[in-house]
């Protein structure tokens, strides 16, 4: 009966031993991994995710990058972001951060016109 169980243990142990060997050649050589940076004109610099399967990228064309969103149906072009340089800098500071969009603010007196329209009746 002991052999029986040290049998099967060894087997068990050697089974789920090469599940994880095949689990780490997929994930080394089958993922996608193996095209990753073969071009040095088009490049993903970062990338966020905001929520599932909804990213934001900064893509790199050149010596220009570009902010886009990405999602399940579409992907969207959001801003030019300027050029690259090649050293790496970091911001120091907020103010440092270039600026993405400047939307211009409408003021509209939505509330005062529905009490208008109200008033009116």
């Amino acid at each position: 009966m002991g052999g029986y169980i040290a049998n099967f243990t060894v087997y068990t142990m050697a089974m789920l031993g090469l599940i994880c060997f095949a689990l780490f050649v997929y994930k080394k050589f089958l993922s996608g991994n193996s095209f990753k940076n073969k071009s040095n004109f088009l490049g993903v610099e970062e990338c966020i995710s905001l929520a599932p399967r909804k990213n934001l990228y900064v893509v790199r064309a050149g010596s220009e990058k570009f902010l886009i969103a990405s999602d399940v149906d579409k992907t969207t072009l959001i801003s030019k972001l300027g050029t690259s340089q090649r050293t790496e800098r970091r911001a120091e500071d907020i103010d440092d951060l270039p600026v993405i969009v400047d939307f211009p603010v409408k003021e509209k007196p939505v509330i005062k016109e529905m009490l208008k329209k109200i008033n009116d009746m």
